[in-house]
């Protein structure tokens, strides 16, 4: 009897776990998808999430049956070598210069100043931010001026824990990122878009987004509940 017991208990463990639909995103938009993910579940676990950069991202998406990805539309289209079914966009990236308390920056060129002597950024090979982070510097002719200062780390999340410890005097992060943390930190400036290329936020589907899971949870990644989230945190 207790073996029978046993067999069903494992059956019914596997088979729930089975139903969970996979999703991935950036690490930068960990909070809002956590958001999203616990408005949606109601009380019942039906998301398994996993977070990263999107080099790290794509490695799981490509060990794993995958149902979704969460990020820049360019990266998952272009860099990923993943096949998409399609993309559902949820909003827009922007970038921005976050700095500690008891520091202050009024532009963005104030990361030139003399007392900024430790900027965080994320991995420009392998984080969106970090891309872009480049490509904003480039764009200002600011990089060889302040490449010296530049403090590599691996994602925005990274990024921001070293502004909010106060053990940098700038950060590159997203706005996502700065609104999560805007008690913590002293504030931030916002880069212009034209200083980087656009970054488009989406939902991409893999080819194992084929059951009714996966398309009732890509619904509800347009309703008005989940366009608030994702407003609330700056897409």
């Amino acid at each position: 009897m207790r073996i029978v017991l046993l067999f069903l208990f494992m059956l019914f463990y596997t088979s729930a776990n089975a139903e969970l639909l996979k999703v991935a995103a950036g690490a930068g938009y960990k909070k809002p998808m956590m958001e999203v993910i616990k408005e949606y579940e109601e009380g019942v676990k039906k998301i398994e999430p996993f977070f990263g950069n999107m080099k790290q991202v794509s490695a799981q998406a490509k060990q794993t049956n995958m149902s979704l990805i969460v990020g820049d539309k360019r990266f998952l289209s272009k860099k990923s070598k993943l096949e998409f079914k399609g993309f559902v966009s949820l909003g827009k990236g922007r970038v921005v210069v976050a700095y500690p308390k008891g520091k202050k920056l009024d532009d963005i060129y104030a990361l030139m100043r003399d007392d900024i002597k430790r900027v965080s950024m994320p991995q420009p090979k392998k984080a969106i931010y970090g891309i872009a982070g480049v490509e904003f510097l480039n764009s200002t002719e600011m990089y060889e001026k302040i490449k010296d200062k530049l403090y590599i780390v691996a994602t925005v999340p990274q990024s921001m824990t070293y502004i909010v410890a106060n053990e940098v005097d700038a950060g590159v992060v997203n706005l996502t990122a700065a609104l999560a943390n805007i008690s913590r930190i002293g504030g931030y400036v916002e880069v212009p878009e034209r200083f980087y290329k656009p970054i488009d936020i989406v939902a991409g589907k893999l080819l194992s987004c084929n059951t009714k899971e996966c398309e009732e949870f890509i619904e509800f990644l347009q309703t008005d509940t989940a366009k608030d989230i994702f407003k609330k945190y700056g897409l």
